[in-house]
């Protein structure tokens, strides 16, 4: 039952499980068979980032155990670069932020046992900075990438000429990652454009369905709203992404933090933590501790939960897990306390 304003109750049951649909020309590299799990590096510092608050992220998975439940990748998000490539063609790292360059960054970031995750643009500069993307320079920026160890990129959409197929774009990276001579994770990063969802699969693990979700409940059920449809285009190997988790933003309640870490559960999305873990309430981090949330979201069988009800503010989600069971989520939409049951 469930009584209280924007609060979620997940359990388990032992059901038949349904069928959905697998999605089709999925990306086979063999990564991300179930969703990917970490730290990003931007709603922590947007562009102040430093090697510094990277390394301490980092460690902070390892000290509180984060990594032992599976928050392994540490991705550097934007503004890492130096507003000039080298004099041979090849992006490397702002010296004032990044004073041991990205080779060395990820080495330390190993010797965690951790994995290295990095930020591109497909076009020519980054997303709202004078900073040097990837538009041609792809077989390069993958091969740079390559040798500095990386283990994830995020290639973002911005600076490309309007009109431009994403599908041509991303097919080049992919191109590139696989003659990289590493095996890097792909995440296509164009929110929602040309409903990504539909065709991202073949060049990518994951795709962003949407806008930020910028550290608001309104934005987090935004992405929820647009998540929920997608369930037939999510499965090992390729997943939607509705945004960074926004768990440790003081802008959503407990409650609201609880509810949003279950929902991105249900709905198999990639669990990467947004905010500095190591200023993060010690609350809002067990919300990203629960092992029983985390077992859900990773579940091997893969398929993406779906809103199957909506009643008078309260929202019934069922997803398929493996071993013939089942997750169910019962979310209160209202600012009212109501009354509700599974049976």
């Amino acid at each position: 039952m469930l009584r209280s304003n924007q609060t979620v109750a997940l359990t388990l049951a032992l059901v038949a499980v349904a069928t959905f649909v697998t999605p089709a020309k999925a990306l086979q590299n063999g990564l991300a068979r179930t969703p990917p799990m970490g730290w990003n590096s931007w709603y922590t510092a947007h562009c102040g980032v430093t090697e510094k608050v990277v390394l301490q992220n980092a460690k902070a998975l390892v000290e509180t155990g984060m990594a032992r439940l599976g928050y392994r990748y540490v991705n550097v998000d934007g503004c890492w670069e130096a507003p000039r490539r080298d004099t041979r063609g090849r992006l490397h790292a702002d010296r004032e932020r990044f004073p041991h360059g990205m080779a060395d960054l990820g080495r330390a970031i190993h010797a965690l046992g951790l994995r290295y995750g990095i930020y591109t643009s497909a076009g020519p500069t980054i997303c709202s900075h004078d900073l040097p993307g990837s538009q041609g320079h792809y077989r390069r920026d993958m091969k740079t990438f390559a040798r500095w160890g990386v283990d994830y990129v995020k290639v973002d959409w911005c600076g490309v000429p309007h009109g431009t197929d994403p599908r041509q774009v991303y097919s080049a990276v992919k191109r590139a990652a696989a003659r990289s001579g590493r095996r890097m994770l792909v995440t296509v990063s164009t929110p929602g454009v040309k409903k990504p969802w539909r065709w991202a699969a073949a060049y990518g693990n994951t795709w962003r369905i949407g806008a930020d979700a910028d550290g608001t409940w309104h934005g987090v059920m935004a992405a929820l709203d647009l998540d929920a449809p997608l369930f037939k285009f999510a499965g090992p190997g390729g997943w939607n992404d509705p945004d960074i988790l926004q768990v440790g933003d003081r802008e959503l309640t407990r409650a609201e933090e609880r509810a949003h870490f279950s929902l991105w559960s249900m709905l198999a999305a990639p669990l990467l933590a947004g905010y500095d873990l190591d200023a993060m309430a010690g609350a809002s981090r067990s919300v990203l501790e629960n092992a029983g949330v985390i077992a859900v979201d990773q579940d091997r069988l893969g398929r993406q939960g779906r809103r199957v009800r909506r009643r008078h503010h309260v929202e019934t989600w069922v997803r398929a897990l493996s071993r013939r069971a089942t997750a169910v989520l019962l979310l209160n939409r209202s600012a009212r306390s109501r009354d509700a049951k599974v049976s």
